[in-house]
This record gives C-alpha cells, structure tokens and sequence, in this order.
C-alpha cells in the first residue's frame, strides 16, 4: 500500500532535541499503563523553538470500537480516523479557550517489547510531518519500563527516508531505495530527550527525597522511611521471561523477512520470465521483419512488444525495511539484557565461590 505523496514544507528551524513537562509524562504513562496489553496513543500540543520541541501538553484519543487486548490496525492510526480527527479538532478548540498551546507537535502511543516499526507508524508521521516537519513520536514501553526506569523515546522520519518517499511516489522501488542509498537503520532518526519539572514538583521531589525519622529520632532509620529510598529491584534476577519473549518475537520478525524475500524473489522470477518472453518476440520480430523488407512489406516496430507483454509489479521494499528494523531492535533489546543477567550472574556465582 502506497502512502500519500505531499510536499512538505520547507525546515526553517529544524529541532533537535525534545523537552517533555513532567506533566505530560505522567500523564501519557498512566495512559498507556492502564490500558496495557492493549496499544494506545494521543496527540501531543506544544511548540517549537530555538531548535527544541517543548511538549507542554497532551490528551488521550477515545479508544476504537471492539479493540480488545491486542494492538489493533486501528488503534495503530488511530492519529488519522476520521473519528480522532473530529475528536482531536474539538479538543484543540477547547483548550485554546483556556488559553492553553494547542498546536499539535505530534502523538505518543505504547508499544510492546519495542515492536513499533509497521506501516501505520510510517502513514502516521508522513501525514504529520507534512503538516508540520518538525512532528515527532513518542513511544513508550510498558514492558521495558517495568524492568528498569521509563522507557521512552522520541522518533521521527529521516531526511533520507522522506526524500526516497517523494522520489519513489510513496512505492519504495528498488531503484529508489538503492539510488538513495536507503537502509532499515535509515528509517528513524532518535531525538534526545529531557523532562522538564515545574517549580512546585522540584519542590515536592526535594521533600520527598528528605529522610523521615522515626519518633525515637534515630537519624540512621531514614533509609528504609524515605519515600524516593533505593531498593534492590534492580538486583531481581527473574527476567527470562522479557528475554524469552524477545527471543520468540525476533524468531518471528525473521520469519517474516523470509516471506518477504520469498515474495519478492517470486516478482524477480515473473520479471525473468516475461524478460525471456520478449526478448524472443523481439527476435521473431526482427526474423519476419527481414522478410516483409524482401517481399516490400510494412515493417513492424520492435517496441510493439509493450502491446503484448506487461511486466509484473514490484513490491515496495518498504515492509523489507521495515521488518530488517524490527529485527535489528529486538537483537539490540537481547543484548542490553543478557549483558545485565550475564553480569547479575557472574557477581552471584562470585559470591558464592567466597562463601565456599
């Protein structure tokens, strides 16, 4: 399916960075907390200036009709049904007559394991970048989120993946894809991240940060009363299932890349055939042509072959791409994990060789 080819504004200030009110992710976190297993998003309102997106407010999107525990295609565009755009544009209208900034910047969503890269993710940030180049995506993790800090990162299309777009008519021909030089890694480009704090929660951070003591005043019982205390989470080995799940997803992810190549290889051998197939007409052609010269006869054109034959069409590269960047992140997820197990690991059985 080939996505709308528009053109897009010229970048007068592009941005760099994204600064995200404390407010905001809180906010977009319990959303898609509570809603887990199940895929979400919403609009994201800010600004952008001095080459920094500030994210200062944002509201959920109702969610679809029968969507159940899984992610669904129209949860995943949710950003562009006819039902969010009505709903977003009565949103935008209400909050402006609070004197809040409504001027959209983008959309967050959840993902699961880090399984985000699909076409309605592509559909989504085309139509928003073409409204506005400098729109980004929010995507949080829940289930990464749940085995160390807040998992959240800001996304948005390459320069070099819009410019393929426009080249190819939204196709992603191979020709395309190889004459810019288009790879899975080429796809999204990261944007760094900060969280922006009011005054009044800086405040409340600090004091809940402060040790709380006990009524015998006992100043070394602070650690385990303070409300911001460490714990040993972080020490928990019980993550093979996350790790598991990677694994059986990447299995799939590759699977579909062989499908994908075996489509594709199915279109270079249709392409072969009907080469092979004009070629030979070519040469009855020119065979009989040399006899209507003989017998002072009207030729036929060579080029009449495009009356008969039709080459087959190409399938767009683009879901290739977009399955090689989905394997490449569920490897990169295994190996950011195993790395801490292995090393969790390796300082018990350390431990262990003490003791004995």
């Amino acid at each position: 399916m080939a996505f709308p080819v528009t053109v897009l504004p010229e970048l007068t200030t592009p941005v760099y960075s994204a600064v995200i009110d404390s407010g905001v992710l809180l906010k977009l976190t319990k959303h898609t907390s509570e809603a887990f297993p199940a895929a979400v998003c919403g609009l994201l309102l800010g600004l952008d200036a001095n080459s920094v997106l500030q994210v200062t407010h944002a509201f959920p999107f109702p969610p679809s009709e029968g969507s159940g525990t899984s992610s669904s295609n129209d949860d995943a565009s949710a950003p562009r049904s006819k039902a969010n755009v009505r709903y977003q544009a009565d949103m935008i209208r209400l909050l402006k007559e609070v004197n809040i900034e409504a001027n959209p910047v983008g959309y967050y969503m959840s993902s699961y394991l880090g399984g985000f890269f699909n076409q309605a993710l592509v559909d989504n940030l085309v139509a928003l970048q073409a409204a506005n180049p400098n729109s980004i995506v929010l995507v949080h993790d829940v289930t990464r989120s749940s085995q160390s800090s807040v998992c959240l990162k800001a996304y948005r299309l390459s320069a070099q993946f819009l410019a393929t777009n426009k080249a190819s008519g939204g196709k992603f021909s191979s020709e395309a894809v190889v004459k810019n030089n288009l790879t899975y890694l080429d796809i999204l480009e990261e944007l760094p991240i900060s969280v922006k704090n009011s005054h009044l929660a800086t405040a409340l951070l600090q004091h809940l940060d402060s040790p709380t003591f006990t009524r015998n005043g006992d100043p070394t019982s602070f650690v385990s009363t303070s409300a911001l205390a460490p714990n040993f989470d972080s020490l928990d080995l019980a993550i093979d299932p996350y790790l598991e799940k990677n694994v059986e997803f990447l299995l799939e992810s590759v699977d579909d890349y062989y499908a994908e190549q075996g489509t594709f290889n199915y279109f270079q051998r249709q392409l072969a055939r009907e080469q092979s197939k004009i070629q030979q007409w070519i040469q009855k052609t020119r065979s009989e042509n040399a006899l209507r010269e003989r017998a002072n006869l009207p030729t036929v054109s060579e080029d009449d072959w495009q009356k008969h034959f039709k080459f087959p069409t190409e399938p767009s590269r683009l879901d290739n791409l977009l399955i090689s960047a989905q394997i490449n992140q569920y490897c990169n997820q295994i190996e950011e994990y195993s790395s801490v197990v292995s090393s969790k690991l390796f300082a018990i059985q350390n431990g262990l060789d003490i003791h004995n």
